[in-house]
């Protein structure tokens, strides 16, 4: 089997991140050491801070009133090269889809595109699909109207409340202030970037949880190596509702009681939400070196990969190792080859016990070359499905600037003989990034570790002249290239057969191949249509009908996840469970290989 070596150049890179409005203010707050966590702003928050805080926790409260938070930043639709109309919408839309179109834009007026085919430039990014401050105002005009309107008819004020509330029947009690298109919180954003820069490329949006800026790409990265597209923007955004994700984490005993972000640290108390976005231009090496870019740094390898064992909150060693290790087997390095290696590093005492054994196993006692860790989550926040952007964005800068940089709030190793034998360290004060013996070129690793379980390792390195020599074929396995074998060097790959060897459906009542298959083809195996069983407001009309699957449910023991959390599980993911599960028994493969 072939397995390709990357050579993906990043030609530019901008990024909005809490602390600054712009790289050098965010580079700033790297090199110092600073954090940008804080209380949160006035009007951040649909309540007060001092409202919902409450140390001990509890329904509906945040155990910190600190966050980063992306502040100075003013977006500007009159930069885009649109009609009037689109600007005044593109004002009218939440700020996430404002953090990517200047974060967008600035990378595309970074790069060299003067001779770019538009049609074969994309988009992929990681965002969150949480709710945002628009999408949470939508909804507050659409249920709570209703909502008052109910509880009103209730108790007999009907005409009171809507003299009140400024409504009439079922309308907004805002008037319907908010733009319909923010209610498309996860897909849109880069649908409308790609608009606006008129690319019509391969445009896709992707939630990996922590993992999605490297995901992106990755996915970024073999569009261009299959030729698919000659140029990608790719990278990360998060900027859901601010309280919703503060909750969220002090629910989940996540979040940090101190308001201090303090990876790797003995003093660790858990994790600082933070928001913003990382966009990157990304060229085969040869094509950036011909369009006379400024490489910023190229990728080398890139590993995938999902834990086997663990949990939600508990990462597992092994499934972070066959990440990082298929990362360097792509790129032929040594894992002590990297002299930085950016970490996932979120505070959580837990999760960063585990990174640090797990980088300890992949550089064994043996290492010849010391190399410093540490996480920009240090100065920024997590930035979830934007957070290995911002790793990427402190990676490249420190490349540029010749400096390995400190971690902030850190003070003393919770893990110190672990991180000693293995040649690791994490710094308190900047250090000068010296290349080894004028040999190897600056070399980095960075690892985004998601919920659940996604991993994901990128290795990249610093431009040197001559690498554009192209992609090579790496052999793996032992099997020869088929030119080889042939004895000619000029043919070309044959294109792969795909066979599809195991199928599960489940469609409304119809849940096997077979039943699908007489409804659908045969027309046989009549249903009646139904009103859904728990979607509100279907009672309300009569021809509201449909097949639909009321209930998702599967034994205990099924699958290995703890009854506790197969109770807490949506039903779409019972049923995506069951038919992948399925599907995988037809085609006799072993559940856990």
């Amino acid at each position: 089997m072939l397995k390709r070596e990357l050579n993906i150049a990043i030609v530019s890179a901008a990024g909005l991140f809490p602390g600054g409005a712009n790289l050098a203010a965010f580079w700033s707050n790297v090199v110092a050491g600073r954090s940008a966590s804080r209380v949160a702003p006035p009007d951040r928050w649909l309540l007060p801070a001092d409202e919902v805080y409450d140390r001990r926790g509890g329904p509906d409260r945040v155990i910190s009133k600190n966050a980063c938070f992306v502040e100075d930043f003013h977006f500007d639709a009159g930069l885009f090269a649109v009609d009037r109309a689109t600007r005044d919408r593109l004002s009218r839309l939440d700020p996430m889809f404002h953090l990517l179109l200047e974060a967008g834009r600035q990378a595309w007026a970074g790069a060299k595109t003067g001779t770019l085919d538009r049609r074969r430039t994309g988009i992929i990014i990681g965002n969150i699909a949480l709710p945002t401050d628009a999408s949470s105002a939508l909804a507050d005009e659409i249920l709570g109207a209703a909502l008052d309107e109910a509880c009103a008819l209730q108790v007999g004020r009907l005409s009171m409340a809507r003299a009140a509330n400024g409504v009439s029947g079922s309308g907004s009690r805002t008037g319907g202030r908010t733009d319909p298109l923010n209610r498309y919180v996860a897909g849109l954003p880069a649908g409308i970037l790609a608009r606006v820069l008129d690319l019509g490329g391969p445009t896709l949006t992707l939630d990996a949880a922590c993992a999605s800026s490297l995901y992106a790409i990755k996915l970024a990265c073999d569009e261009l190596t299959s030729n698919r597209a000659d140029a990608m923007l790719a990278g990360g955004l998060s900027r859901p509702d601010s309280l919703y994700t503060q909750m969220g984490f002090s629910q989940l005993k996540a979040l940090s009681p101190s308001g201090r972000c303090a990876p790797f640290d003995a003093g660790a108390d858990g994790l600082v939400v933070g928001e913003g976005c990382g966009m990157f231009v990304l060229k085969r090496v040869e094509d950036a070196v011909r369009d006379g870019d400024q490489i910023q740094g190229v990728i080398r390898g890139i590993g995938l990969s999902n834990d086997i064992g663990g949990n939600l909150m508990l990462p597992d060693s092994e499934g972070q190792l066959r990440a990082m290790r298929a990362a360097y087997e792509q790129a032929g390095w040594r894992p002590d080859d990297v002299n930085l290696i950016e970490c996932h590093g979120t505070g959580t005492p837990t999760g960063d016990a585990v990174e640090v054994n797990s980088l300890a196993q992949l550089r064994g006692a043996g290492a010849k070359h010391r190399a410093v860790m540490g996480s920009v989550k240090s100065n920024v926040g997590h930035l979830l499905t934007g957070a290995g952007a911002a790793g990427l964005m402190k990676v490249l800068i420190a490349m540029r600037e010749g400096v390995l940089p400190p971690t902030a709030s850190f003070e003393r190793s919770a893990k110190e003989s672990v991180m000693a034998g293995a040649g690791l360290e994490v710094l308190r004060e900047a250090r000068e990034w010296e290349r080894r013996g004028g040999a190897l070129p600056r070399r980095a690793a960075i690892s985004a570790f998601g919920f659940g379980g996604i991993n994901a390792h990128v290795l990249v390195e610093a431009y040197e002249e001559g690498m554009e020599g192209g992609v090579k074929s790496v052999r793996v396995g032992g099997a020869k290239p088929q030119a080889e074998e042939e004895g000619d060097k000029g043919a070309k790959p044959r294109a792969a057969g795909v066979a599809i060897v195991g199928m599960s459906v489940r469609v409304g009542g119809w849940d096997s191949p077979d039943a699908f298959a007489r409804r659908a083809i045969l027309n046989e195996e009549q249903q009646p249509a139904t009103r859904p069983a728990h979607w509100w407001g279907a009672e309300r009309s009569a021809e509201f009908k449909g097949y639909f699957i009321d209930e998702a449910a599967v034994p205990i023991g099924r699958f290995a996840i703890p009854p506790a959390e197969l109770g807490d599980m949506l039903p779409q993911q019972l049923l995506m469970l069951t038919a992948a599960a399925d599907a995988m028994a037809d085609a006799k493969m072993p559940a856990r290989d």
